[in-house]
């Protein structure tokens, strides 16, 4: 019973040591790029007109503005490219996201 008890102590400990081996490796990578940005969904109905945060943002489109945040540059509508008010994606399309770019 005790060199049971030893076998899984010892692989326990063993599993450990490789996980905090391998630590720093994971931590070592690149930070990613990050952007000042904000939330701006695309909603396809005026009805959010009825919000105070509601607003239109041009190609027929609406949102309601939401809080800034930090994210990695191409994480944002378009790619980053997205433009309220100006050429962007809407849901549906593979590179949306109600995220934007503040650059």
């Amino acid at each position: 019973m005790i060199k049971t008890i030893d076998i899984r102590i010892v692989s326990v400990l063993g599993t450990l040591a490789l996980v905090f081996a391998l630590a720093p490796t994971f931590a070592s990578a690149a930070p990613v790029e990050k952007t000042d940005g904000f939330v701006c969904p695309v909603i396809k109905t005026d009805a959010v007109l009825n919000s105070p945060k509601g607003a239109p943002i041009g190609e027929g489109h609406y949102t309601i503005i939401g809080p800034n945040v930090s994210v990695p540059v191409h994480a944002t509508n378009g790619d980053g490219a997205g433009s309220p008010g100006g050429p962007h994606s809407e849901p549906g399309d593979t590179d949306y996201t109600a995220v934007w770019s503040g650059q």
